[in-house]
């Protein structure tokens, strides 16, 4: 896992915002002691396989009480044909992210700024995902860093968006 990854899932739990999972953090270090971040008392490791195998790619709160919840980071990857996020590029970058997640009716761009993350300029996409009467936001913000992409991404139902949109704005450093 790179030093960037590392950084970044560190960065979500030292930001947390004052709220319910501030209170408590727990610790993650894998058994060979590569990486270790802090996460949310409330969130429990996501790993790269449903079996629970594979590195911890992020945290999840998903309950039958919080719906699916789940933050997750991507990177670093090959970034295509971007070569940097800026806001002269950010509605190409917008369309990328519409054209590949907004793959059904039923998946909704809603809007995107400029923010930042890992120290770089990055963007905050925000799509609407309906299903039957449920509505969950899927939050994406993506930068490149070191010639590297790096994603993001935060999933929450619209209804519980109070207690859970304040991690997907989460200012990034390094």
């Amino acid at each position: 896992m790179s030093f960037v990854f590392r950084t970044a899932l560190l960065a979500v739990v030292l930001s947390t915002p004052g709220g319910s999972f501030a209170q408590e953090t727990r610790i993650f270090e894998p058994a060979d002691g590569s990486y270790s971040f802090q996460y949310p008392h409330g969130f429990t490791l996501n790993h790269m396989f449903a079996d629970g195998t594979g590195e911890a790619t992020g945290v999840t709160a998903s309950s039958m009480e919080n719906g699916d919840v789940l933050i997750t980071f991507l990177g670093p990857r090959d970034p295509g044909d971007i070569p940097a996020v800026s806001e002269q590029n950010r509605q190409a970058i917008v369309d990328e992210f519409t054209k590949a997640i907004a793959v059904l009716p039923s998946i909704k761009f809603n809007s995107a700024a400029m923010t930042t993350m890992l120290g770089q300029p990055a963007v905050d996409m925000v799509f609407t995902r309906k299903r039957f009467k449920n509505v969950a936001i899927n939050r994406y913000v993506f930068t490149i860093r070191d010639g590297k992409a790096y994603n993001f991404e935060c999933i929450y139902r619209e209804d519980k968006a109070e207690r859970f949109a304040p991690l997907a704005t989460l200012p990034f450093r390094p």
